[in-house]
């Protein structure tokens, strides 16, 4: 069997490619993101959470161009570490302008939880700030706690679960055209993580696993 992709290399494009519940959240929010844009009715302030390679920056990344109306020059994507006091700085002081491109300015930051508490303490401000027209989307591990109980206040949170083994398993094989003995194999061994069931797939087919 001969598949046309590398599994290890997809990127969701709507809301029906993700499953479980990012399926879900996705497209809720992307939903959201084209309401807001069309209205102007104000400014997004979103927090996605749960276990690594469920599809948390994916979703982050699906909504922001959403907002953006597919323009990937308004977003800017940093992790947490990044994401220092002179960048709050920074965006604090651009925040008098407007987006330039697709009429939304969106920032991204993924583990979100890894920021010190001297930059969530900035951004405290920079979120009550946010005006219609820009846009803050953080992601974190379950790590919630690492983030304070007033930053995590200023967020629409939404937790994002791993998907159980059969639900993996149907969509190895329905998506991907994977055997089922070898979907059911990965889907068990992933842990609920869908970025590494999508490793494994890869794993198969180039080791000649499956043909």
């Amino acid at each position: 069997m001969k598949i046309h992709l590398n599994p290890a290399s997809f990127r969701p494009r709507k809301p029906e490619d993700f499953i479980g519940q990012a399926a879900k959240v996705a497209a809720a929010l992307v939903a959201k993101a084209h309401r807001l844009r069309l209205t102007g009715e104000g400014p997004m302030k979103v927090l996605l959470y749960g276990p690594p390679g469920v599809g948390k920056t994916s979703v982050a990344e699906m909504v922001a161009l959403a907002l953006s109306n597919n323009e990937p020059l308004a977003i800017e994507d940093l992790n947490g570490r990044e994401t220092t006091l002179d960048v709050v700085r920074r965006w604090m002081d651009g925040l008098a302008y407007s987006g330039f491109f697709g009429g939304f300015d969106i920032k991204i930051v993924n583990e979100l939880d890894r920021a010190t508490k001297e930059s969530q303490d900035l951004l405290l401000t920079y979120l009550d700030k946010l005006r219609p027209g820009r846009a803050f989307i953080g992601t974190s591990n379950l790590q919630l706690g690492l983030l304070t109980e007033r930053f995590q206040t200023r967020f629409q949170v939404w937790k994002i679960t791993a998907p159980a083994a059969d639900e993996i398993a149907l969509w190895l094989v329905k998506r991907w055209k994977s055997p089922k003995a070898l979907a059911h194999e990965i889907a068990l061994g992933c842990g609920g993580c869908v970025r590494a069931a999508l490793a494994d797939l890869e794993s198969a087919y180039d080791m000649g696993a499956v043909r």
